[in-house]
């Protein structure tokens, strides 16, 4: 099973939305991805593709969003979760942005994905230039989630505008590990790793970049986390 997560606007923003989606199958080749900034063609998405998504996405002038898709497995959106005497929605601050799917395998639930894109905005609104605020927010608005019988087999994966050493009390709160920290000893060192907490076992990936200069930050901000058990099964990052 191949997990992936992609920001769609950093993949030539300017190409037809067709052209990003068979770039992301060709260069990619997820069983399943997590897209964020992400949009899905009128008409849905592309041949051999299933979807997730809030159509017209963050609303306003922001009509993109998060999108759990996936090729060769089926998707159920999940937007409740069944407990002993109650029915809980998963209701977020900012719908566009979570996307929670189940990913079944042979009829069987494999794993639940969760969609997250870390919007870069106070509870009131106001900008504020990273995920700090809004990323442990929306994984709290996910307890039930996290609560239930899909709790062991949980995968949450998106640009979640944060930087590596901002993990750490995100992964402890909601019992998950990074995947990127945890396979860092298989990657060399990424010079001038912007917000390491690694030092000299850093092994973090350059997942984002502004414009073209020689200057530009060198940034980890997406991230694919895991519960344990599924953490047990990763053979490769």
């Amino acid at each position: 099973m191949r997990i992936a997560t992609w920001n769609m606007k950093q993949v030539a923003p300017r190409k037809p939305l067709e052209e990003r989606w068979r770039w992301i199958e060709d260069e990619i080749a997820p069983d399943v991805i997590a897209l964020t900034e992400a949009k899905v063609p009128d008409n849905g998405p592309p041949p051999g593709w299933t979807a997730i998504w809030v159509p017209g996405g963050m609303g306003h002038r922001r009509r993109w969003g998060t999108v759990v898709a996936a090729r060769n497995v089926d998707l159920v959106e999940v937007t409740e979760i069944q407990k002993r005497r109650s029915v809980v929605p998963l209701v977020t601050t900012w719908p566009g942005a979570v996307k929670v799917a189940d990913v079944l395998v042979g009829g069987e639930r494999w794993a639940t994905v969760v969609g997250l894109y870390g919007v870069t905005r106070t509870l009131d609104d106001t900008n504020c230039g990273h995920g700090r605020y809004s990323v442990p927010h929306l994984l709290g608005e996910l307890k039930a989630l996290f609560k239930s019988s899909r709790r062991d087999r949980i995968i949450v994966a998106g640009d979640f505008n944060l930087s590596p050493s901002d993990m750490p009390s995100i992964v402890n709160r909601f019992g998950l590990t990074d995947l990127v920290e945890l396979t860092a000893g298989d990657r060399p060192a990424l010079e001038g790793c912007r917000g390491c907490n690694l030092g000299t076992r850093c092994g973090h990936f350059w997942t984002h970049r502004n414009g073209n200069s020689p200057n530009a930050a060198v940034q980890n901000i997406d991230f694919i986390l895991a519960t344990d058990e599924l953490c047990r099964e990763l053979t490769k990052m």
